[in-house]
């Protein structure tokens, strides 16, 4: 491969990531949240099989079938409605694989039960950031490490009162 064909292959595997993040999760998350399971599928085809979630406040899950569990029924178990709004990526490519920071804020209104105590139907907000890692396999991005630093886990009345940065959850 030229210098050339590697600068577009660079962009590509780029744009791929991205379409990746805002649609395989933002928007395939928020649909399955609301009940659209084909969406739902369509996330927990992009999981490797060794994918490892790790979110602030919840277990760690190992394992293709634990992490689609988790999103399949933890997610909207917590939720009935949410917004993923990810932003000011930083992508690092290294062949078939590659590196992501991206920043994360997600109204959402939550079930009753849920882990963050909000009553249920009330509106709240997570933020703070992903950390994760990809690799290509047959061509397709997928991802293989998923961590949330999740800072902000509130009722919309409390916002970010008493607010610290989390750096790592384990």
């Amino acid at each position: 491969m030229n210098n050339l064909e590697a600068r577009i292959q660079r962009l590509e595997d780029l744009e791929e990531i991205r379409r990746l993040k805002h649609y395989y999760y933002s928007f395939c998350v928020d649909a399955s949240v609301g009940g659209d399971l084909e969406k739902r599928e369509e996330t927990l085809s992009r999981f490797c099989d060794d994918i490892v979630a790790d979110f602030t406040g919840f277990p760690l899950a190992q394992g293709k079938e634990a992490v689609s569990a988790f999103y399949a029924q933890g997610v909207p178990g917590m939720l009935s409605w949410c917004q993923h709004r990810v932003m000011n990526e930083v992508i690092d490519i290294r062949g078939d694989t590659a590196t992501a920071i991206w920043y994360i804020d997600c109204p959402g209104t939550f079930r009753e039960g849920n882990p963050l105590g909000i009553v249920a139907g009330g509106s709240g907000f997570i933020g703070g950031r992903y950390e994760e890692e990809y690799v290509r396999e047959g061509g397709i991005w997928k991802w293989k490490k998923i961590i949330a630093l999740l800072e902000v886990l509130k009722p919309f009345d409390q916002n970010w009162v008493g607010v610290e940065r989390v750096n790592k959850n384990r």
